[in-house]
């Protein structure tokens, strides 16, 4: 169903209320959450999918993309900060948001400064930091956990000027991954240093790290730091397989967050599927909030853990968090996991149906492998239905649950939205 307008938003809610019909919400399109067997898929990408400025914020309709945002912020030297791949939504926008600015600017919910959200009663409120009784606590749930208590069909987020971005990059052995580990914590917000463990033609037998840091200061001094930083990653190992710096315009031009190819090829952007499309690859994800434990021990485990991934499409990345991540409360949003230094993602990636099996135990005993240094979960990652999604909801909300369940118990009472709280 693809409706126009949020009333039409509205009727739907209110229909499936009424009959306990579940529904699902497709807005960027990224989640594998957007579709489950036997409910309604409100198809908000159809229609509902521009974006425009309005002076120094930007509003951004429920099918937009994060990539939508970016290119009409563009001309106008403005950004936001938002995720790695262009292709999230409003949904990775008032769930977390962790990209390469998150340690200068914080999430991408942390610039929300109103939306527009259908209830599962098929009622249409404006939220913001104005809000007041009630409606105040469907502000605090919305910026971390919007899809369990209704349909965001428009959001105003406030924007910053865009500067030029540094960034440098460079393939290495697995065995600079624990120094990567210990460089990366003392680099100050201004600069993120992520990383990724995964294949690529410039090794054909052994997985690499591949280290993407972009600098968001003008500063001299802070570019030297950050190629410094860079170089430290690898001082005393082999010589990179692939090293680069460039300058972007605005955070819109980073390059992707993916290893280079044979030659240094810039890696393919992330496509979504068409209809009529060929074969489709499939994923499963977990993503582990950790501390600045990360140490030579847990790096030669996870050195081991890519070498015996499943296929080469599998990848562990890590994004760089801390700085201004932590500026705000954890109980300030429904959003829990403040206190995180990196957010790793678990791609378990296959092309052949028999290699499911393997690449779901392959990222489950990966992030059993990273348990004694987790703190958290990342909630963009929770898929309900699974045996593990009760312990995974609880770490992923934390402190904030209880409250989470009276929202949703009082809004969405017979779960139209989303599966009951643990």
């Amino acid at each position: 169903m693809a409706p126009r307008t949020a009333d039409d938003v509205a009727t739907v809610m209110r229909e499936a209320t009424a009959t306990a019909t579940r529904v699902t919400v497709r807005g960027g399109g990224l989640s594998s959450n957007c579709v489950a067997d036997g409910a309604v898929m409100l198809d908000l990408s159809a229609y509902l999918h521009h974006a425009r400025t309005d002076g120094r914020r930007v509003i951004v309709e429920g099918g937009a993309t994060m990539a939508t945002m970016l290119g009409v912020l563009a001309p106008a030297g403005r950004t936001v900060p938002v995720g790695v791949v262009g292709h999230a939504g409003l949904g990775m926008a008032t769930r977390g948001g962790i990209g390469h600015l998150t340690r200068s600017l914080g999430l991408t919910l942390d610039h929300l400064v109103g939306v527009e959200v259908v209830l599962p009663s098929g009622d249409v409120v404006h939220l913001s930091e104005r809000s007041s009784g009630e409606e105040a606590d469907l502000w605090w749930a919305v910026r971390g956990c919007a899809p369990t208590v209704g349909v965001v069909t428009s959001a105003v987020l406030r924007t910053h000027e865009a500067g030029p971005v540094r960034v440098h990059r460079a393939v290495v052995g697995l065995d600079a991954l624990a120094t990567y580990f210990r460089v990366a914590p003392e680099l100050p917000r201004d600069t993120t240093m992520s990383a990724v463990l995964g294949h690529t033609p410039l090794s054909p037998d052994e997985p690499v790290l591949f280290v993407h840091t972009v600098c968001a200061s003008p500063r001299d001094e802070a570019l030297a730091r950050a190629a410094s930083a860079t170089s430290a990653v690898f001082d005393g190992s082999a010589s990179p397989l692939y090293r680069s710096q460039t300058t972007v315009r605005t955070p819109a031009g980073l390059p992707e967050f993916a290893i280079p190819g044979a030659g240094g090829a810039e890696p393919e952007p992330v496509r979504l599927p068409g209809p009529g499309d060929g074969p489709r690859g499939s994923f499963f994800g977990k993503a582990a909030f950790t501390g600045a434990t990360l140490d030579a021990e847990i790096a030669a485990s996870l050195a081991e853990r890519i070498r015996i991934a499943p296929t080469r499409a599998c990848r562990i990345d890590f994004q760089h968090t801390g700085g201004a991540l932590a500026d705000i409360d954890d109980t300030a949003t429904a959003f829990w996991g403040r206190d995180a230094q990196w957010s790793i993602p678990l791609n378990a990636v296959w092309q052949e149906p028999a290699a499911g099996e393997a690449c779901r135990t392959w990222a489950r005993d990966t992030l059993q492998a990273l348990a004694t240094h987790t703190i958290g979960f990342y909630n963009v990652e929770l898929r309900p239905g699974l045996p593990e999604t009760g312990t995974e909801t609880r770490a992923a909300h934390g402190g904030n649950l209880s409250r989470l369940r009276a929202l949703q118990h009082r809004y969405d009472p017979t779960a139209v939205l989303a599966p009951p709280f643990p």
